[in-house]
């Protein structure tokens, strides 16, 4: 699995609510998301809930998280 740059940057905007965010914190991010998503066995699935983060979904594009997106309230995937 592979995590992009711009989903860890995703992630720190809208899991954390950062404005803005240095390189360092970005590549923390991505390590985070890397041990978090570790042992997740993708499907078919283009969307997953984040396991330490319930509200919300890691999107996916061929075995690569691409971006970070909130859940909706009342909605079904």
């Amino acid at each position: 699995m592979h995590i992009t740059y711009h989903a860890a940057q995703r992630f720190l905007q809208r899991v954390f609510e950062f404005t803005s965010c240095s390189r360092t914190q970005i590549r923390n991010a991505m390590r985070l998301l890397e041990r978090d998503l570790a042992n997740l066995e993708l499907r078919s699935k283009s969307r997953v809930v984040l396991p330490s983060f319930p509200d919300f979904h890691g999107v996916f594009v061929e075995n690569t998280l691409v971006t970070i997106v909130p859940k909706r309230l009342n909605a079904t995937l």
